[in-house]
């Protein structure tokens, strides 16, 4: 009898185990970009160089789930970027610079997750772009973080299940500042988003707002939720955020974008505005319009076209020729990738990038009309070529 009790507990607890095992799960997953590269114009030079994530940034992370009834899970995310040439970590040395988050999810309602994360626009917007599916393509300077250049810290998002083709995103993240404390004090470098998108079908259309508020104060020491402040090292990198006295003092970012699927092929057009007011007084306002093409030559082959046209305008520059300038980057990308298995893949990828209009750009104390891609640096010239090349391997 003992022993026929023995046996039922034990395969009870043993069938216990295996259920909550099923309800439970932790994805090791990762991804290796590495490439050569071309530049034509380097600050007056050009450059070869070996090269790691220009079409998809390296990567390796820790995804999980649990179970916890009633339709509600609990979830988190820890992902780490790093240098495939020489192994170093991203993301100014975070070991989870990418993301780092958790939180609990329910199939009624959506989403709520703490910590690293990308912003709402990033989300449901930037797809629709070039930038958010082509990362060359990246428009001057990422002005508009179309391809996320910078992650918020300190941040609470909710992202909403998918109710008859809509989806809704929002996020706030906290300076952790004391009110009244130096800076701004709860308001210096705080963010927060919303954004939208619909899709029915082939067709897509989506759009976005986010608020950086003094992104790169002095006293930004606690680590920046917009990733702009010079005193934490983050990854926030842009030809038109430093020069200026005193740091930004606001950005605000619009993006609205639409695509459509016919056949093989993907048409997408949007529009972004980067908004971006000094602490000095200075302002500048980019506006970006990006038509892009997406076409399956067979399943294996693809073929990429982006356009994008960036209309600026600067006002109030310190030393500046004018107190009204009208800078102004035309840039074209043009892309293959073709698979050579459901994890591999090798790409290339070709852009163009003309500035014209008014010197605006701030280079060594003097204002110049200068192109820079992304991904290849700032040119000594008006007009800049970039070629990469790269074997992407995901696990």
């Amino acid at each position: 009898m003992r022993k026929l009790v023995s046996v039922a507990v034990l395969s009870a607890l043993s069938a216990s185990a295996s259920q909550a095992m099923a309800q439970s799960s932790v994805t090791l997953y990762g991804l290796v970009d590495a490439g050569l590269g071309y530049i034509s114009n380097l600050n007056g030079a050009h450059a070869w160089q070996a090269t790691t994530g220009k079409a998809s940034g390296s990567r390796f992370g820790l995804r999980g789930t649990e179970d916890l009834g009633g339709g509600l899970s609990a979830v988190f995310t820890l992902e780490n970027g790093f240098n495939a040439m020489n192994g170093t970590l991203g993301q100014a040395g975070r070991m989870f610079g990418r993301q780092a988050f958790v939180g609990l999810s329910s199939n009624k309602l959506g989403t709520v997750t703490v910590g690293r994360q990308y912003d709402a626009i990033a989300d449901l917007v930037a797809p629709l772009f070039g930038p958010g599916f082509w990362s060359t393509s990246a428009h001057i300077g990422d002005n508009d973080n179309l391809n996320q250049f910078f992650r918020l810290n300190n941040t609470v998002k909710f992202r909403s299940i998918n109710f008859y083709g809509v989806s809704v995103d929002g996020v706030y993240s906290f300076s952790n500042q004391a009110a009244g404390s130096g800076g701004t004090g709860f308001g210096n470098n705080r963010a927060w988003a919303l954004s939208a998108n619909y899709v029915n079908g082939p067709f897509s259309i989506g759009a976005g707002y986010l608020q950086l508020d003094h992104p790169d104060a002095g006293s930004n020491t606690g680590g920046a939720v917009g990733g702009a402040s010079t005193s934490n090292g983050d990854d926030y990198s842009s030809v038109f955020f430093y020069g200026m006295d005193g740091g930004v003092r606001r950005q605000r970012i619009f993006a609205a974008g639409t695509s459509y699927v016919f056949g093989s092929a993907t048409a997408g057009f949007g529009y972004s505005l980067s908004d971006i007011q000094y602490n000095d007084g200075a302002r500048r306002r980019l506006n970006n319009y990006d038509l892009n093409l997406r076409y399956l030559i067979t399943p294996s082959v693809q073929l990429i076209g982006v356009y994008a046209f960036t209309d600026g305008h600067a006002t109030n520059l310190p030393g500046a020729s004018s107190d009204s300038l009208h800078p102004k980057w035309h840039q074209f990308t043009l892309g293959a990738d073709y698979l050579l298995s459901k994890r591999t893949d090798i790409y290339v990828s070709a852009v163009y990038q003309k500035a014209v209009g008014d010197a605006s750009t701030l280079i060594n104390g003097q204002y110049q009309t200068v192109a820079s891609i992304v991904y290849a640096g700032t040119s000594s010239s008006a007009s800049q070529t970039a070629i990469f090349t790269g074997l992407r391997h995901k696990f």
